[in-house]
């Protein structure tokens, strides 16, 4: 299993098709005080099966860490692989909608993609500390 695309947005949601609708991708939150909450964000991330992988499950994990490692939560669920189309590898769509994550600090956040125990991927997020710069 490969990653295709991981990315952060405001929402997103999987149309009719298997589409994948995205709206407001961002890579930085701007905050004037610390904790900072975030209402809500939408991971998104499209998978490719390798050959043989068809109708296998894999147990698919999401953390978000701090720059020093400290793990901030952690998603856990399992997909199953599904069947290729037209010869085509098989594509998986995942959207992890998060509410209220709280950042204890300025500075960069991982969410990182485990697919079983293999790292898949990874999607920065800066958290910038606003407060001092009078915006």
């Amino acid at each position: 299993m490969k990653t295709l695309m991981m990315l952060m947005a405001d929402y997103a949601n999987i149309a009719e098709g298997g589409k994948i609708n995205v709206m407001g991708i961002f890579r930085s939150i701007r905050a004037k005080s610390f904790p900072a909450r975030h209402p809500q964000m939408s991971l998104v991330a499209k998978l490719e099966g390798e050959l043989g992988e068809e109708g296998q499950v894999r147990k698919i994990t999401v953390i978000l860490r701090e720059d020093d490692g400290n793990e901030i939560l952690r998603t856990t669920g399992d997909i199953k692989v599904p069947p290729s189309k037209s010869g085509l590898r098989p594509e998986i769509n995942i959207i992890m909608n998060y509410r209220d994550i709280v950042f204890p600090k300025p500075g960069l956040y991982q969410f990182v993609l485990m697919a079983d125990k293999d790292y898949k991927g990874d999607c920065s997020l800066e958290v910038v500390d606003i407060s001092k710069s009078g915006e």
